[in-house]
């Protein structure tokens, strides 16, 4: 048995496949558009900037901040090579911005120095309650 194609069937089925087509296009233009990438992009900031963030409004900081991967400049104070763990410092050499590192960092950390200047990129966690810093983890140095 032969199929009849209806005129008015083909020009459907067309509309539908077109709309489908340049739908997933479009859809794919905006996931890569500059906004989205925006978004995701790391945050630069100095320690000392991020630090005054946190100290003038934790929440408002929080909201900026917290959850997302900052790439962070700032003077080495404290290493503790064992635990993974660096304290950079702010112009009153107080600690203030505790970075955890994961057990692939070990040699980059085990070669930094008290006053040394570094760029660590890490996710934010927010402010600490232990020491009162502010917290970056996975941190990698840059």
């Amino acid at each position: 048995m032969k199929t009849q194609k209806n005129p008015v069937t083909l020009l459907i089925v067309f509309t539908i496949w077109l709309g489908l087509i340049l739908g997933c296009s479009n859809s794919r233009e905006a996931t890569n558009s500059p906004s989205s990438e925006d978004r995701s992009a790391p945050i630069r900031i100095s320690a000392e900037d991020l630090s005054k963030a946190y100290e003038s409004n934790e929440a408002e900081a929080d909201k900026l901040y917290q959850g997302k991967t900052l790439i962070v400049t700032g003077k080495v104070g404290t290493i503790d090579a064992k635990i993974l763990v660096v304290l950079l410092m702010d112009a009153r050499q107080k600690p203030n911005i505790l970075c955890g590192f994961a057990a692939d960092q070990k040699g980059a950390v085990s070669k930094l120095e008290p006053g040394q200047m570094v760029t660590v990129k890490g996710e934010c966690r927010g402010k600490g309650t232990l020491l009162g810093s502010v917290v970056l983890l996975d941190c990698v140095i840059q």
